[in-house]
């Protein structure tokens, strides 16, 4: 067993990480579990967290007194480790839960609330959402009171009382739900650890007893079980024999990594009535690659997305455009599947996505006039054929030669043409939309692992994906894309040529806002949080999709996976911007190069 297991599974205590030495700290602290002692992040000789090391009877609680409460225990904010917690309030459906809703001083004994934070892009949130019932039905589970905080919604963006009734679906036996968009209890964690983040409170002294970063089932009834018996003084359950499938995974690991299947058709496309035609997937191929639409002659969406290498270019920032951009060109192959378009997310649609290089100065620099003569006059039958029938341009005065929100030219217009205008370019990029939906990945040595043959993965390669769960991946890449599809601070370096850190899903929310062709979002603008946020990129075809980060600035994997482990650049860093999040996780840099023998398997490869 690896010492990261020890970190971030079994003990979750800032220890270090050891490598083959992991098996043998692993057995010792299985040891000092079974013996009742708790884990510290007190380093060696240094006193530990309120005796938390031996057994012990509590002689009556003074909080109770004639068998009537004294009132909530005196608390310091934030709250730490084995302190009491101050009477935090949360906001629930139904109004305020605050901490002191579960204090009972004069129970007979203790219980333990636990609070598990978590949020709705999180996979590993999820899995433990939907395994309640698990805990719930342990021999443990009759002495706990659940309450679950909701961080953020599936974009990230913070948590709201409308978004609970979501979030409360997702729980297989919900109790209470409230928002902590806060993280208010975030102090009590020590060290940078994955989601979720599960506090156990006391409930008759409301101290906080303990914390785990994404444990694994067994860990969790272990630990719980643990602190019971430390409250009520009696030997502490032994520790557990491991149940691990392929000597590696947990069972919450194997779940999620068997829901990374390979990606089938994409969602339906409600904005779009040909999303799915044949004859517009024939008519969005040709104009994908037809350089006639851009006024220099020799720009195509192929020329950034080269079919001939996946869809991608293999360049930092793409130059193939009339000049070099800002920020690195994602493979296309499974946009279909994507909430978000681009980076910064200013696309709400795929179709509008497609729309967004033909009038960008940097890449195809054409305008929607320009597109659409040129794609009547070259494409009218094809486009007939899948839109009925072909708008007359051809009067000069009425329809010029080129021009696009605030040329003068388009200003002029009345608003009539402009509409007819409009009208046939977003159905020109729900064309390109419709040849895009038809891509497919292919499959790779993990989809053959995941499907049975544990042969398909050599050892470094399954030590690789062990790590990948380990150093908390799977919080933000799960599913059959491993993408959460929301939007994230990462501290990965910019591209843009101006060496400015790139501000990320704080502008591209505006410019989505701003967009004629965007679909209603009620309630969204941009907040702090945003700065310096970008997409979560799918894995699918990573191998093949450097250099890597928005920026393109990464040259290797082992690139990406150091920079991952340090949590980013540091703040400071005038290349980067915004603040990364508590929850990811920091790790050894050798903990980061074990992943690379995995991250080389997503090989990809795509057929049209």
């Amino acid at each position: 067993m690896m010492a990261a297991d020890m970190h971030r599974e079994n003990c979750r205590c800032a220890l270090p990480r050891m490598g083959l030495a992991g098996l043998a700290l692993t057995i010792v602290v299985g040891v000092l579990f079974a013996l009742g002692v708790a884990c510290s992040d007190s380093p060696p000789g240094a006193p530990g967290p309120a005796d938390a090391g031996s057994p012990r009877v509590e002689a009556g609680n003074p909080l109770c007194v004639d068998g009537k409460s004294t009132g909530y225990p005196a608390a310091k904010a934030p709250p730490e480790l084995m302190e009491t917690s101050p009477d935090l309030s949360f906001q629930g459906a139904d109004g305020p839960i605050a901490l002191h809703d579960y204090f009972e001083p004069c129970a007979a004994r203790s219980r333990l609330l636990v609070v598990r934070i978590g949020a709705a892009w999180c996979g590993t949130c999820l899995w433990h959402l939907k395994h309640t019932t698990d805990t719930k039905n342990s021999s443990v589970g009759a002495r706990l009171q659940w309450l679950d905080l909701q961080l953020a919604d599936r974009d990230n963006k913070p948590a709201t009382v409308a978004d609970l009734p979501a979030y409360r679906a997702l729980i297989d036996a919900p109790e209470a739900v409230a928002v902590d968009p806060a993280f208010q209890l975030s102090s009590v964690d020590p060290v940078r650890g994955s989601l979720p983040f599960i506090v156990l409170i006391d409930t008759r002294t409301m101290r906080v007893r303990s914390y785990l970063h994404d444990p694994d089932p067994q860990a969790l009834e272990l630990r719980i079980g643990q602190e019971l018996a430390l409250l009520d003084g009696v030997k502490p359950p032994p520790y557990p024999v491991e149940r691990r499938f392929d000597d590696l995974f947990f069972q919450n690991q194997w779940d999620l990594l068997h829901d990374m299947t390979l990606p089938a058709a994409p969602p339906p496309d409600p904005t779009n009535a040909v999303a799915d035609q044949p004859a517009a997937a024939a008519l969005g191929k040709a104009l994908f690659s037809d350089t006639r639409l851009s006024p220099s002659g020799r720009v195509s969406c192929a020329s950034c997305h080269d079919p001939a290498k996946s869809f991608q270019d293999g360049v930092p920032q793409s130059t193939a455009g009339i000049s070099t951009v800002d920020r690195n060109s994602p493979p296309i192959a499974l946009a279909a599947h994507a909430r978000w378009q681009f980076w910064d997310g200013r696309a709400d649609t795929l179709w509008m996505q497609a729309l967004g290089p033909f009038e960008d100065a940097k890449e195809i620099a054409s305008t929607r006039l320009f597109v659409v003569h040129a794609a009547l006059r070259d494409h009218a039958a094809a486009f007939g054929a899948v839109f009925g029938a072909v708008p007359d341009l051809s009067d000069a005065a009425r329809f010029p030669a080129a021009g696009k929100p605030g040329d003068a030219a388009w200003q002029a217009m009345q608003a009539a043409d402009q509409t007819t205008v409009n009208a046939v370019f977003v159905n020109l990029g729900k064309a390109i939309a419709a040849y895009e939906r038809t891509l497919r990945v292919k499959p790779t040595k993990f989809d053959a692992y995941v499907a049975g043959d544990l042969t398909a993965l050599d050892t470094p390669q399954k030590q690789g994906l062990h790590a990948f769960f380990v150093n908390g991946c799977a919080q933000c890449h799960w599913g059959p894309r491993f993408t959460n599809d929301a939007f994230h601070p990462d501290g990965y370096p910019t591209g843009r040529q101006d060496g400015a850190a790139d501000r990320g899903r704080i502008d591209g929310i505006a410019q989505l806002l701003a967009s004629e062709f965007a679909q209603p979002h009620p309630g969204l603008v941009a907040r702090p949080r945003d700065l310096g946020s970008f997409k979560t990129p799918t894995l699918r075809g990573l191998a093949a999709s450097g250099p890597y980060g928005h920026g393109g600035t990464l040259a290797t994997l082992q690139d990406v996976v150091r920079v991952y482990g340090t949590a980013g650049l540091p703040a400071s860093d005038p290349r980067t911007t915004g603040t990364t999040e508590p929850w990811l996780p920091q790790f050894a840099r050798i903990h980061a190069d074990d992943m690379v023998p995995f991250l080389e398997v997503l090989t990809g490869g795509v057929t049209e």
